[in-house]
C-alpha cells in the first residue's frame, strides 16, 4: 500500500481528456487481492484495485449496502469473476461492477479505467460523489 504521506497526492496524467493517477507499483497488487486507493481525505473518494487472472480491475471501494469501504478486502470468486463484500455478502462483477444478486438490492459499483505501464498502475481518477444522505453536512 502506498505510504500515508503520498496517499492523497498521486502523480496525475491527462490522456484524451481523462485524468489518470499513478497509484502504485505493479508488484504491489497481488493475484486475487485488492488494494485500497484514497484520492482525498473524503471517505467517499476512493476505489478498490483488484488483480484477477493477471488483469487489473478498478471499482468503487464503498459498498452501497452499508456504505463500508471494504470492497478491496472482498472475496474473489474465481469461477464467476466477482468480488463479494466481506461484511455482508453483496457480490459484484469485476468487469462492470454490476450487483449479481438483485434480491440483495439493485445498486452496483462504478468501474474505472485502469492500466499498467513501465511497472506502475494508473487509475482513472473518479469525481468525488457525495451520497444524497451526506449532502446536508
Amino acid at each position: 500500500m502506498p505510504n500515508e504521506e503520498n496517499q492523497n497526492r498521486y502523480e496525475e496524467i491527462l490522456i484524451d481528456g481523462t485524468t489518470f493517477c499513478k497509484v502504485c507499483k505493479s508488484d504491489e497488487i497481488f493475484e486475487g487481492k485488492g488494494l485500497q486507493v484514497k484520492f482525498s481525505d473524503d471517505y467517499d473518494h476512493q476505489v478498490a484495485v483488484v488483480r484477477f487472472e493477471g488483469k487489473l480491475y478498478c471499482l468503487d471501494n464503498i459498498c452501497p449496502h452499508r456504505h463500508a469501504d471494504s470492497i478491496y478486502e472482498g472475496i474473489i470468486n474465481k469461477s464467476k469473476a466477482t468480488v463479494t463484500c466481506p461484511l455482508h455478502g453483496w457480490t459484484y462483477r469485476l468487469k462492470d461492477g454490476k450487483n449479481i444478486n438483485t434480491r440483495q438490492g439493485i445498486k452496483s459499483l462504478s468501474t474505472y479505467k485502469i492500466y499498467e505501464q513501465d511497472g506502475y498502475v494508473f487509475v482513472e481518477k473518479p469525481e468525488l460523489s457525495i451520497p444524497k444522505w451526506r449532502q446536508s453536512e
